[in-house]
């Protein structure tokens, strides 16, 4: 059993998790309109630090985002008595965009800070953590992705501890891709109200500290079961039918567990006019109507890498108050879906909630915590996989010179990025949307296609027992480089949503599932180096959720156009 046992959230509304938990429960809320913050030419409602705020927690020597990820874990692991310095305990970190904001800045730090995982190490430095730490990058789930990575790390019995930190900062980088897409509201936004205009965005850092020891069961908080799911739809549109986030609650509400031993619902609820309408559908297909629903956007912002942490630790709070928290900004239904939202804070007596979220890319994602002894009895989803189990099928090599499948060369006429091309043009010619991607994207696209290609001889569609699990270095620089430059110059100011889009690594895995319509598993990791162990354990640990069969995994990278490695192989259980 993974017990929950230290938390904290450092946000504008407070840096402790009571001190947050307070702040929601008076109804307050720090979101404000900003009128040409980074010489922005729009105006923006965002939650964010204020200038004595950050005087708080900014150490020298560590960026922004760096000191506020230090300020939250600092706060938590002075409140534990477990040895973070063990290699028995992992540091896992939630991120979407991390240091991006250095882009545009003089570089005066060192160590490529820009790469989320040179960030990681730096944070992961200053407590003297001795394991290489992970980074989770799944666009807006990565928070809740993030603990049930921990939970699976936990459950194969690889380490003892996890430390679990959320965090992320705005800029205009940010702020001028959402609005890009038009997807940021003018006011404060209004989670599943009819009158939602968009989201607000946040900042923030929250940690949670895991355990499997014995000694934490008795009142613990347990994480339960954990889902991701993907929608196979489109890399930044919800499906109509909610598809993935159906899938992901259906995999939590099995054995004995009922509508009637949940809380609420906490979901995403980020004030678009697609997502919360997806999420109701999928509430409603689920068949958890008559559970309350609550959105905390409307305190914090959409807080990117934070959210699925920070929420998690705001219900987990509620919950031990006896207390459903109210839906900031919603008055009126405005969602085609049978769902019960909580507009006003009430009482509860129920130990357990679940806590749902949706990204870019197609992913969805749900974690099912509880402190009710009956569901914590029940043995839910304890499928340990021994390596002996696992057999690899194919395996394919891309580099700038060369493609093989299975070890064999494959005829080639090109070099760098017109390799590509080649290869597309070639080989697989009907997928129109490859011009479109990113050269990341198409390094990756193009791997999983040879791999099929070795799998099947015709094209195998639509399963959920197949996940794509891939790793990288470098996350999205390339692209982020892009969309920073189209952004620089005031004169020339153009962000493109189809840019912008592609500064997410897991748009890859997204891509993967939408061209197969793979409804399982998509989750992008980044590390410092290819460490092989390490992967192979993350991996092995995502065999923990009973409906994935096999997995495409593996590492795709690419430094520049000319640059790269896609370095991919199918598994399944035997």
């Amino acid at each position: 059993m993974i017990n929950v046992i230290a938390h904290n959230i450092f946000s504008p509304l407070g840096f402790s998790s009571q001190e947050n938990y307070q702040a929601v429960k008076n109804g307050k809320s720090l979101l404000q309109t900003y009128n040409n913050k980074w010489s922005l030419p729009e105006s923006f409602v965002a939650s964010l630090f204020l200038s004595e705020q950050e005087e708080v927690f900014l150490l020298k020597g560590f960026t922004r985002f760096e000191s506020l990820a230090i300020a939250s874990i600092k706060r938590v692991i002075e409140t534990i008595d477990i040895d973070v310095q063990s290699e028995r305990t992992v540091f896992i970190l939630s991120t979407t965009k991390a240091n991006v904001e250095l882009l545009k800045k003089n570089k005066d730090f060192a160590f490529e800070r820009e790469y989320p995982a040179i960030a990681a190490k730096a944070i992961a430095s200053h407590f003297g953590f001795k394991n290489e730490p992970i980074v989770v990058c799944n666009a807006c789930i990565s928070g809740v992705s993030a603990l049930i990575l921990a939970k699976r790390l936990l459950d194969f019995g690889f380490y003892d501890n996890a430390i679990v930190c959320g965090a992320d900062v705005q800029s205009d980088f940010i702020v001028s891709g959402f609005q890009s897409f038009k997807a940021l509201s003018s006011k404060a936004c209004k989670p599943f109200d009819v009158d939602r205009q968009g989201l607000n965005l946040g900042e923030a850092s929250a940690t949670i500290v895991l355990s499997r020891k014995d000694k934490y069961d008795n009142n613990s908080w347990h994480i339960l079961n954990g889902a991701v799911r993907n929608d196979a739809n489109h890399i930044s549109g919800p499906s109509r039918t909610g598809e993935g986030s159906y899938l992901a609650l259906r995999s939590l509400m099995q054995d004995k567990i009922s509508c009637e031993d949940i809380a609420f619902i906490n979901v995403h609820g980020t004030a678009t006019l697609y997502n919360d309408e997806m999420e109701s559908i999928a509430i409603e297909r689920a068949g958890l109507s008559s559970v309350f629903i609550n959105g905390l956007k409307g305190y914090y912002g959409h807080t990117m890498g934070a959210a699925g942490i920070l929420e998690t630790i705001i219900s987990i709070c509620a919950l031990e108050d006896n207390n459903i928290l109210s839906t900031k900004g919603y008055n009126e239904k405005g969602v085609s879906g049978n769902v019960k939202v909580s507009n006003e804070n009430q009482t509860t007596d129920k130990k357990s909630f679940i806590k749902l979220l949706s990204g870019f890319g197609g992913c969805n994602a749900a974690i099912l915590v509880s402190q009710d002894e009956r569901l914590k009895a029940i043995n839910n989803n304890q499928n340990i996989i021994s390596k002996d189990k696992i057999k690899q099928i194919h395996q394919v090599n891309i580099t700038p010179n060369s493609l093989k499948v299975d070890n064999k060369l494959i005829d080639t006429n090109n070099t760098g990025k017109d390799l590509l091309v080649e290869l597309y043009k070639k080989y697989i010619k009907d997928y129109p949307k490859f011009y479109k991607m990113d050269t990341m994207t198409r390094l990756g696209f193009l791997a999983s296609e040879f791999l099929l290609k070795a799998e099947f001889k015709e094209r195998f569609y639509a399963r959920e027992d197949r996940a794509v699990i891939l790793f990288n270095r470098t996350s999205s620089l390339m692209a982020d480089t892009n969309h920073q430059k189209s952004i620089s110059d005031v004169e020339n100011f153009y962000p493109s949503p189809l840019v912008f889009v592609y500064t997410l690594p897991n748009i890859i895995t997204g891509e993967i599932a939408i061209r197969n319509k793979y409804y399982g598993e998509t989750s992008f990791y980044i590390l410092r180096e290819k460490d092989e162990k390490l992967m192979q354990e993350i991996t092995l640990s995502s065999l923990h959720d009973n409906s994935t069969k096999s997995v495409i995994c593996g590492w795709v990278d690419c430094s520049n156009d000319e640059e790269f490695l896609a370095d991919i192989y199918l598994i399944e259980k035997e």
